[in-house]
Parts: C-alpha cells; sequence; structure tokens
C-alpha cells in the first residue's frame, strides 16, 4: 500500500468511514516498522489495499505508515468514530406534574399575615423569586408512582403518535412493540424510597407486565441530590453512543419532590420527566461536555435524618453552585479553543433549586465571564433571547430538584419551535455535594413535542386542582417520611372524592408492614388491572409474593371501570371545561396594578396589615351600553377587511355562522364584536390561536386584540383538516354562553378562483421615516407592483405592507439582526418578522425602483428586485423631513411604546404597548426647524407619559 494511500486511510477513519481497523498496543508511542507479528492485522479482521484498477484487495496486510516508515495508531475512539452511532439525543421528554396548585401571588397574602412572616415579603416570591405557581402531591403519591406514570405515558404516546423507530437498527426490519423498545432504563432522584432496591425495580414491573415478560433492560437508579437525573442522562445517551448498543431505546427518569415543610411551602415544587434518548435524534448532544465533581457539605441528608429535608447550608450552597459554574464554563471554554460560549450559543439552560432568580444570576455570571464591562442593556437584551424561554415550566410548576434541567430543555423546545432549527441549546446541570456537568444540545429538527399553549390547555390545567395555600395537604406526604403499615388518607381528608384522580396516573394505595410498597393506575377510582393483557409470569408473582392488588382495598366501582359523581357526563365535561376556560379568561382580564386610560375601574380593594392590594380590569366594557329589550347579535373583523370594518355573523338558532373564503395569503384572521361594540370585543385566549381554544370577553382588551388564525396552509402542530388551497370556503361557528365556543370546518365546495387585483401593497422606507408610500401596479405585468425613491441621508431600508393590514407585512427571511438582500428570499406574509428589512447599498441622490412580484396563479411566490435608473440632486433632506419617532423596550423590536393614533404632534397623547408591528404610528413633534435638538422624556409611573422640550 502506498504512503499516500495510508495516509488518507488514516484520515478516512478518523473521519468516521467504515474501515477495518488495526490491531495492536494501544499506545500513543510511535513504533518502528517492521515489528513482531502481535502488530499485524488480526486475521478476518478485514485486511485491504489498493489493486492497480483502484479497487480494495482484502489480501495483504495494511501498513499505516507516516513518512519516515513509523506506524500510525489511533490513540482514542474518535468522538462520533465509525463504531458509534452519530447524532445521538432526545426525541421526547414526557413530564408529569401532580394535580395540586397554589397561586403564588395567594402565597404571598398568606404568609404576609403576622402569624406567618408579615407583610414584608409580598413580592418576595413573585417578583423577588420570579415563580407564579407551585406543584405538589399529597400522600398517594412518590418518586416511584411518579417514575412509574411517566414511563407508561411516554410508552403509550409512542404507540399513538407512531414514533417507533427500532424497525431502522432491527436485522430483520421490523419494529419492536413498544414495550419491548427500550434496552436501557436509569432513573435520578434525591428522594429515595429504599437504600437498597431500586426504583427503577418498581418501574420494571410495567415492562414485565405489558412487554411479554421484558426484563432485558439495563440500569438501576443515580442517586444524588440534583444531579442525579442528569446522570442517568448522561448514562442513556453514552449507552447509545456505545458500541454495545443493540438497537433499542434508552430513557432516563428524572424523579422528586421539592418537600417543603408547611412552615415553608412557598418553595415546594414536583415533577418527573421521562427523556427519551436513540440516535438521529430531533435533539442531540453536540460537540464536548464538562464536569466539574467536587466534596463540599453544602447539602445533605444524613441516614436517619429525623425528616425528608437536608441538612442545608443555603448561602455556602448557592456559592459551590456558581464556583462549578465558572469551572464547567472554563472547561468547556478550553475546550472549544477558547471561543466564547455565548456567541455561538443560542438558549441557555440552567439548573435551578429555589427559582428563577438563580438561574438568573447564573447566566449573568457567564455573561460577565466572557466580557466583565458587558452594558446593562446588552445583558437584559442576553437574558430575553437566551434565557427566558427556558423558565416557563420552572415558573409554574416550582423548583424540582433534579428534574429542573429536563424541564427547561422542554421549555425552550415549546416556546421556540420551528424556530430553534439550527441552534444550538447551553445546559448547564449542578447537584449538592457537588457535582456538575455543562453541554450542548443541537436543534435538527422539531422533537415530538407539543406548542406550549397548546400544551397548557391538552395537559397542563387538564385535572388541575387549584388549592389554598393554608391547605395543608402537602404536610401529610411529609409525614409519611419512615412510615410502615401505612395507607394513604390525605386527599379524601381534604375533601377530595375518588373522581378526583387521573384515569393515567399511578398511586400509593399501602406501605405495608414490611414497608413494601404497593400502586395501582387510576388509584382507587378505578377497578382490578387488566389480566387478559397481562404476562402470566407477573401475575404469578402476584401471588407468590402476596402483592396486594386493587381488590384488596375495598368497594370496587360497580362497571368495573372508574368511579365516576353521579351526574349526566355531557355536563360534567361541559362543567369542567368551562372551569378551565373561565379560569384562562379571569388571568388574561384582570392583573394586578394595570392601569388602562389612565383611571381603570377598581374591581376590588383587599386591606391586609396595612397593605392596599388593588386588582384592576383591563379595559372591561360596561354593560349598561347595550338597548333594553335588544337582541343580541355578533360580528366579525377579519383580515379580509384589514381587521377595519365589522360583518354581521347570521343567526342560527342558539349558534351565529359565517362564511368566509381564503384570501391569497392562505390564511385569514379574526375576532368578533358584541352588539357592534368595538368596546365588547371576543377573542382568543392566544394569538393566531386554531378553533376550539378558551375564549375571552367581551371586553374592550389590548390595544392590538389577539386574533383566530384560520390556515389552509399545512401545519406540523395541528391536525390537518384543514388544510386547503386558496380560495376554499369555510364556516365559522360561535356559540355564546357561560362557555364560549369558537370552532370552523371546511365547506366541500370548490375552491374558487380568487384575483389579488382588489390588493394594494405600500412600501415603508427608512428615506421617509417609514410613512406608507403606493406602490403602482403595472398594468403590462399582472401581479407586479412597483415604486421609485430617492436615498437620502436616511439611507434605503424597506418593508411592504398588503392593504395597510400591519398583519400582513412582508418582510425578507433573514435573522432578525441582518438586513435582506437582492437575493434574499420573502418570508411567507403572516409571519412573524418584526425589525426584518431590505436594505440597498445606494448612495444620496440615486434613484432606484423597487418591483414587487407576487404569481398571480401561485399567490404563495413572492419576490423583490431593483435597479437603479438614475441620479438627481437629493429632493429631500434630513432637515425637510417630519421628526417621527417610537420607543422601545430592552432592546426588543417587538416591544415598542407608541401613541393611540397616527402621526401625534401633541404630547396629549396615550402611551400605547408595548407590542409588536406598530411601525407608522409615531409621535412628531410640530414646530421644529433644521438643527434643532429636542429632549424626550418617558415617564413610566403612576402612568406612561411621554414628553419632549427643545433643547437650549
Amino acid at each position: 500500500m502506498s504512503m499516500t494511500a495510508s495516509k488518507a486511510a488514516e484520515l478516512m477513519r478518523r473521519a468516521g468511514a467504515d474501515l477495518p481497523a488495526p490491531k495492536g498496543v494501544q499506545s500513543t508511542a510511535i513504533v518502528p516498522a517492521g515489528g513482531d507479528e502481535d502488530e499485524e492485522w488480526a486475521e478476518g479482521d478485514g485486511e485491504w489495499d489498493y489493486e492497480e484498477g483502484g479497487e480494495i484487495s482484502y489480501d495483504d496486510e495494511v501498513e499505516l505508515v507516516d513518512e519516515s516508515g513509523n506506524y500510525l495508531q489511533q490513540i482514542r475512539p474518535q468522538m462520533g468514530g465509525r463504531n458509534r452511532m452519530r447524532n445521538v439525543g432526545l426525541h421526547t421528554i414526557e413530564i408529569y406534574y401532580p394535580q395540586f396548585y397554589f397561586k403564588q401571588t395567594e402565597m404571598e397574602e398568606f404568609d404576609a399575615r403576622p402569624d406567618r412572616y408579615g407583610p414584608s415579603v409580598i413580592g418576595k416570591y413573585t417578583k423577588g423569586i420570579g415563580m407564579i405557581e407551585a406543584r405538589y402531591p399529597t400522600d398517594d403519591e412518590d418518586p416511584v408512582s411518579f417514575s412509574m406514570t411517566v414511563t407508561h405515558r411516554l410508552i403509550e404516546r409512542m404507540e399513538k403518535e407512531n414514533f417507533n423507530e427500532t424497525y431502522r437498527y432491527m436485522p430483520d426490519g421490523n419494529r419492536l412493540p413498544c414495550w419491548n423498545s427500550v434496552g436501557r432504563l436509569d432513573i435520578g432522584s434525591e428522594s429515595l424510597i429504599d437504600r437498597s432496591k431500586s426504583m427503577k425495580a418498581y418501574v420494571m414491573d410495567l415492562f414485565e407486565r405489558y412487554g411479554s415478560g421484558e426484563g432485558n433492560i439495563e440500569g438501576v437508579d443515580m442517586y444524588n441530590a440534583c444531579y442525579g437525573g442528569q446522570a442517568a442522562g448522561l448514562c442513556a445517551q453514552n449507552w447509545v453512543e456505545s458500541d454495545r448498543w443493540d438497537g433499542r431505546y434508552a430513557i432516563a427518569i428524572a424523579t422528586d419532590i421539592s418537600d417543603a415543610p408547611f412552615e415553608v411551602i412557598f418553595s415546594v415544587g414536583a415533577a418527573c420527566t421521562a427523556a427519551l434518548y436513540y440516535p438521529d435524534a430531533p435533539l442531540p448532544h453536540h460537540s464536548h461536555r464538562a464536569s466539574c465533581i467536587l466534596h463540599r457539605f453544602d447539602f445533605f441528608k444524613p441516614v436517619g435524618w429525623f425528616h425528608m429535608g437536608p441538612v442545608v447550608d443555603g448561602k455556602y450552597s448557592i456559592d459551590a453552585y456558581m464556583n462549578c459554574v465558572d469551572a464547567c464554563y472554563q472547561t468547556l471554554k478550553h475546550k472549544m479553543n477558547g471561543r466564547p460560549l455565548l456567541t455561538i450559543t443560542d438558549y441557555n439552560v440552567f439548573h435551578t433549586g429555589g427559582g428563577y432568580h438563580v438561574v438568573k444570576k447564573a447566566f449573568e455570571r457567564c455573561i460577565r465571564a466572557e466580557d466583565p464591562k458587558t452594558k446593562a442593556d446588552v445583558r437584559e437584551k442576553y437574558v430575553q433571547e437566551k434565557l427566558l424561554p427556558s423558565v416557563n415550566l420552572l415558573k409554574i410548576i416550582g423548583p424540582c430538584h433534579t428534574v429542573s434541567s429536563f424541564l427547561n430543555i422542554s421549555s425552550v423546545v415549546m416556546t421556540q419551535w420551528d424556530e430553534a432549527l439550527g441552534k444550538i441549546l447551553l445546559v448547564f446541570t449542578y447537584g449538592s455535594g457537588c457535582a456538575s456537568s455543562m453541554y450542548q444540545l443541537r436543534f435538527d429538527d422539531i422533537a415530538w413535542f407539543d406548542p406550549l399553549a397548546v400544551w397548557k390547555v391538552k395537559q397542563f390545567y387538564r385535572n388541575a386542582i387549584n388549592v389554598q395555600p393554608d391547605l395543608r395537604m402537602h404536610q401529610v406526604y411529609i409525614d409519611t417520611w419512615m412510615k410502615f403499615d401505612y395507607r394513604p388518607h390525605g386527599r379524601i381528608s381534604f375533601g377530595f372524592g375518588y373522581d378526583t384522580y387521573e384515569l393515567d396516573v399511578y398511586y400509593l394505595l399501602e406501605i405495608d408492614p414490611w414497608g413494601r410498597r404497593f400502586y395501582h393506575r387510576g388509584g382507587m377510582r378505578t377497578g382490578p388491572m387488566n389480566r387478559k393483557v397481562m404476562n402470566a409470569t407477573a401475575l404469578n408473582y402476584d401471588k407468590v409474593e402476596n402483592r396486594h392488588t386493587r381488590e384488596h382495598f375495598g368497594q370496587l366501582p360497580p362497571n368495573g371501570e372508574a368511579w365516576e359523581k353521579q351526574e349526566n357526563k355531557e355536563e360534567k365535561a361541559a362543567r369542567s371545561l368551562e372551569d378551565t376556560w373561565r379560569e384562562i379568561e379571569q388571568e388574561m382580564t384582570f392583573e394586578p396594578d394595570v392601569q388602562v386610560d389612565g383611571q381603570p375601574a377598581v374591581v376590588a380593594e383587599k386591606v391586609a396589615h396595612g397593605r392596599k392590594v388593588v386588582v384592576r380590569e383591563i379595559g372591561a366594557a360596561d354593560d349598561d351600553d347595550d338597548e333594553e329589550g335588544a337582541e343580541t347579535s355578533y360580528q366579525i373583523v377579519g383580515t379580509w377587511t384589514a381587521l377595519k370594518e365589522a360583518e354581521d355573523m347570521k343567526k342560527s338558532e342558539d349558534k351565529f355562522i359565517y362564511e368566509v373564503s381564503l384570501g391569497v395569503n392562505g390564511w385569514e384572521q379574526f375576532y368578533l364584536l358584541r352588539n357592534n361594540n368595538w368596546s365588547k370585543k371576543i377573542y382568543p385566549a392566544v394569538h393566531k390561536s386554531w378553533k376550539d381554544m378558551p375564549c375571552v370577553g367581551p371586553h374592550k382588551g389590548r390595544e392590538r386584540p389577539m386574533c383566530w388564525q384560520l390556515s389552509g396552509r399545512p401545519s406540523w402542530d395541528l391536525p390537518g383538516d384543514d388544510e386547503a388551497p386558496v380560495g376554499s370556503r369555510f364556516c365559522i361557528t360561535f356559540t355564546p354562553g357561560k362557555v364560549k365556543r369558537l370552532t370552523w370546518e371546511k365547506l366541500e365546495e370548490e375552491p374558487a378562483k380568487v384575483s389579488d387585483d382588489a390588493s394594494t401593497y405600500q412600501i415603508l422606507g427608512s428615506w421617509s421615516c417609514f410613512d406608507p408610500q403606493e406602490m403602482l401596479a403595472d398594468s403590462g405585468r399582472p401581479g407586479v407592483y412597483t415604486a421609485e425613491v430617492q436615498c437620502n441621508r436616511l439611507g434605503l431600508k424597506f418593508h411592504f405592507l398588503r392593504n395597510l393590514d400591519v398583519c400582513q407585512n412582508l418582510a425578507p427571511l433573514v435573522e432578525e439582526s441582518q438586513f435582506g438582500s437582492l437575493y434574499s428570499a420573502v418570508a411567507p406574509i403572516g409571519q412573524q418578522s418584526a425589525g426584518r428589512l431590505w436594505q440597498i447599498d445606494a448612495q444620496e441622490g440615486e434613484i432606484y425602483r423597487i418591483e414587487l412580484h407576487r404569481d398571480v396563479d401561485d399567490p404563495s411566490d413572492l419576490r423583490i428586485k431593483w435597479e437603479k435608473i438614475r441620479q438627481e440632486p437629493s429632493k429631500v433632506t434630513v432637515a425637510s423631513v417630519p421628526l417621527k419617532f417610537q420607543i422601545i423596550e430592552n432592546m426588543l423590536e417587538d416591544q415598542r411604546l407608541y401613541p393611540d393614533d397616527k402621526d401625534c404632534s401633541s404630547e396629549e397623547h396615550r402611551v400605547c404597548g408595548p407590542e409588536m408591528q406598530i411601525r407608522e404610528w409615531c409621535w412628531s413633534p410640530s414646530g421644529l426647524s433644521a438643527g434643532d435638538s429636542l429632549t424626550i422624556s418617558l415617564q413610566l409611573q403612576p402612568e406612561k407619559k411621554v414628553s419632549w422640550r427643545k433643547a437650549e
């Protein structure tokens, strides 16, 4: 084999090519050529050489030598080498949390009493720690039941959504049954129930019962405060990447209950996650990782300690946490050849054991490590863009010890969705004692998650039970410490019956005199297990070990399935939906200390220990403006009229209907009015909402109300029954009542030919302070609109509107910090594109013709082009351009403050916002001459106010 060929082969091997590996000692020393036989390739390992025709021969010995004739030997297995699976990482994360929750605002009021902590706690849990709600269980759940629940739900979801890909790696090409598709399962926790028997053993009971006796699953428990779950995740990752992997999935379960006694119940939190690892993951581990594991007495739970809680030095624990952040950051930065990690990272996840404030401090510490002189506004911009997407779940579930990093990763996926594709997520995870790691994930695809808004309605608040802070339900769980011969009673004792159990959740039924624990799915609400689908060996051991099953614990439901209250099922479903939707509407309509129009209506006043708490309603309309005896009517306001005209909906029995055709954009947005009153808007709970989601109103609402979006475009997160071409007709149906419902359905009609002839297009550019300028339709070229613009000292930056509708913005498909060029694609109309502009590199006085092309046969085909046509002396000087301005918050383009009318020359106009896309409404001070200087002031309290004066 030639010298060149041997070098090429070695380079190919190191790059991961499927070539044979040499046999020999694993030394880094250079071995002289011509050594003894032990250094030859082993027979059968695939000896090969190049023949004259360029083909590979497997007959002769391979000699990998350098220019001096010395053997080249592999120092260690290369990352992503040929014996390793590529792009291993997370396919999904199944999340479980208990039903019971309280609001931290209510907890502050409760703890503000003299017999608790006094009024100084007001704002401490919400603004101080950054929490919104907290979840906790009572004594019928524990970390084992959490783990069983999340595993069963994950396998069921794998079956339902059909993302079992084991056929790709099975020799026969067949897909394994889901209950047999897992080859490794590790559990991480600090809330162990046994110092010998793994919690994983309890979960294995599910695989044995439903997987035909499956027991060939590696892994046990990882026990370390806060870090155990991440240790389980790294073990799962390593197993799938290893040469002992057998083609099956790995699951890492993180399960913990932040057991907080009643004295500090504000710090409670409870959750469990099951992270699914496999090759070719949507969220693979990326590049290197770093760890820092040291011996520290900051937080520990010695054997025999008298309660569940730890021995902890709070300040010292935070110091240890921050030291580990520094160590991991610097180590990983060194492995990345000194590259600043925040520069190459788009999102950040930090472990939290106490609240959002710890996460923010850790992140800002990393910012200072990169540049100690980073300005405050830049730091805040980093927090908004890189950190806040990770804490949505933390704020509503509470600190959950070892589960937190997986919850925060899930938060980024569910909030950023497709906008995260191609970006990098940096994860820091920590555990007391102390142990920590830092690594990167890469967004290659959309993982198997629901978007956050959909998940909250479908899952998070589905069976949630709001309890008052003074209810000692969690204390009952705390008191189970070291209990034997015990049956849970907390739920029933506090007035929550069997009907509150969730049918797909495992509950603890008993701790027997020997400390053995018995669980049942659905708890006391359901009947016996379905033994027809279970493995005979597992059923046999139920008898051999005298395991107490559901029949042992008392009365069974009459139908053998579930206890239910004696009420009509439809009424029950409506009542449950009403409770959930009205709560969402309440949260959107009321919030503390919000001022609207300067004099908001006071809904309620509470005086507690010298502190007056005022709850104000966000612009609700009065009910006395309806004509007495008049029949209620509803109108629809849609993008087909640029959200400017209200059209009557037709009444049909107790419903109101309206038929609409999809315009050239392939979507339409709308909201409703009651009795043609623009102060009585009805809109969805989330912007661009799908149908069958919570409705809010009638209320005055916000400056730009949220809208439903009826889209015929293919969607990745919603059912495809609305996919339809342009011109398709839909029937929108609104049903008023205590629970307002809005839905739509596609009509079985042939799509009509839709013309864009009546549309107008406007160009908004820097040369005129983004005043809309009408574009001219080219009579000789259908679908082409032109405008001639001259460059002045303000440059040529621009975007477009259709029909003067800010919902129909046309912008380049570029990153937010970049400008579009002549070759930039046009983002789909309606896509979030605030702050994105085209830019022409022009000199002052040059005149350009800008053309917008929209294909008349395919309206989704949009193109922008421009050309220089001549140069003339500039007719517009900066001094002659009226001064116009807006204000943005935190350097964010989509957080704008603007007046309540266009071109406001007076300071008396109300300040609106922060909102996005209102570029054309600006303050425009009058009476200014060229060269005048202006001092502009923004007042935030007690109300937002903008003022200005000429500088001396």
